[in-house]
């Protein structure tokens, strides 16, 4: 099954919605998802497979760019089940880092749940480390990390 990553768009805001489902907590809203395809400050990229010859969304990854800081970050990134294990995670953190670089940003940060061990191991493995601990980040009071990756110091 070959996934192909493109900018999402407006009409992709109900797979976006969708997708959240996969996380635990800190669910984005109907809401949140459409305004997030309408911001100049985000950019959104999702990668989609056909099934039974229609496109479906199978994975997204949100990056916030603002103007007043050299760091970008990113919001966002989940995968659904059945496309785990196909490298479409670390496919769309490249992306994100490409466009991060394009803008003259310096780094680019995020936030994972501590007990998300792959995620975790992706990013160690992306050049990401550990900036600092947040104890108790999410809604159901699980810890979080913040990850940074300086790109002065990172290959591209």
């Amino acid at each position: 099954m070959k996934a192909r990553i493109r900018r999402a768009d407006p009409k992709d805001h109900t797979s976006l919605f969708e997708l959240e489902s996969h996380f635990p907590s800190d669910r984005m809203s109907r809401r949140t998802t459409r305004r997030m395809l309408g911001i100049a400050t985000a950019r959104v990229w999702v990668a989609e497979i056909d099934v039974d010859g229609l496109p479906r969304v199978v994975a997204a990854l949100i990056l916030l760019l603002r103007s007043r800081t050299q760091v970008a970050r990113i919001y966002s990134v989940v995968v659904a089940d059945e496309a785990r294990g196909q490298g479409l995670a670390q496919r769309l953190v490249a992306r994100a880092e490409k466009e991060a670089r394009s803008l003259a940003k310096k780094a680019i940060t995020l936030e994972v749940r501590e007990d998300n061990v792959a995620a975790r191991g992706l990013y160690a493995k992306l050049g990401y480390s550990e900036a600092n601990r947040l104890p108790k980040y999410y809604d159901d009071g699980a810890d979080g990390l913040r990850l940074r990756k300086d790109f002065r110091r990172a290959s591209p």
